[in-house]
């Protein structure tokens, strides 16, 4: 579904047998919410509702660590960590270059979320799982607009940009 106002354009997809409906509202509103507060008030971004088992998959391909993760941000102009060997044959995949064609919006990037880690955090944060999903998707986001949290002095200025946003 892609849902349209002003010029930023989120879209929201999820597996089969995740009934996100319900979700929409919530994760255009904080996604939204977001990037206005880091002054993008234009493009286009996706949100996408998944397993642990595909999170899990990307994350060994992606970034090199075959565990469960909460969030995994792509983005289009920033790259990540990546933590695995360089004989894995990883070794060029990020470097390609995507071609947007004129005319289409300016494509920020992707964040996959596994729903189940939502709610297996969400019991251990003792929060309810909307404000975990919340907090995932802005952190998520934040990455995606070139926010880290590996240095300390980022970790600080990410975390302090998150409250800032979850709190309005």
């Amino acid at each position: 579904m892609t849902f349209l106002e002003d010029s930023i354009v989120l879209n929201c997809y999820s597996d089969d047998g995740f009934e996100i409906q319900p979700l929409i509202p919530l994760l255009i509103e904080i996604g939204k919410h977001t990037l206005k507060k880091c002054n993008i008030h234009t493009g286009e971004a996706s949100i996408f509702i998944t397993t642990d088992e595909n999170l899990r998959d990307l994350n060994r391909k992606y970034r090199g660590l075959d565990e469960v993760t909460d969030v995994l941000s792509f983005s289009n102009d920033h790259e990540g960590e990546y933590y695995g060997s360089e004989d894995d044959g990883r070794v060029g995949l990020s470097s390609e270059e995507f071609i947007i064609p004129s005319g289409f919006a300016d494509q920020i990037g992707e964040i996959v979320i596994s729903l189940p880690q939502v709610e297996r955090q969400a019991l251990e944060n003792d929060v309810e799982m909307s404000q975990e999903l919340k907090f995932l998707v802005v952190h998520g986001f934040l990455h995606l607009l070139g926010y880290d949290h590996v240095e300390s002095e980022d970790r600080k200025e990410m975390e302090s940009l998150e409250k800032d946003i979850i709190a309005g």
